[in-house]
């Protein structure tokens, strides 16, 4: 991994936590990231057979 890739997660996974802060969680934005640093954290530490990725849901 180079520096700019760790760069790149680490700005995906700021901006995340502050779309999800702001109770931003319904935009685009808010999606494209959550399955940008979910594809990351499989690739980087794989994925379990039968895990199964869930999402909040509000009530």
């Amino acid at each position: 991994m180079t520096m700019l890739d760790h760069s790149g997660e680490l700005e995906a996974v700021n901006r995340l936590y502050e779309l999800a802060r702001d109770g931003a969680t319904e935009s685009s934005e808010y999606s494209q990231l959550d399955r940008q640093v979910f594809h990351a954290l499989v690739q980087t530490y794989g994925a379990e057979e039968g895990i199964v990725r869930q999402t909040a849901v509000a009530t």
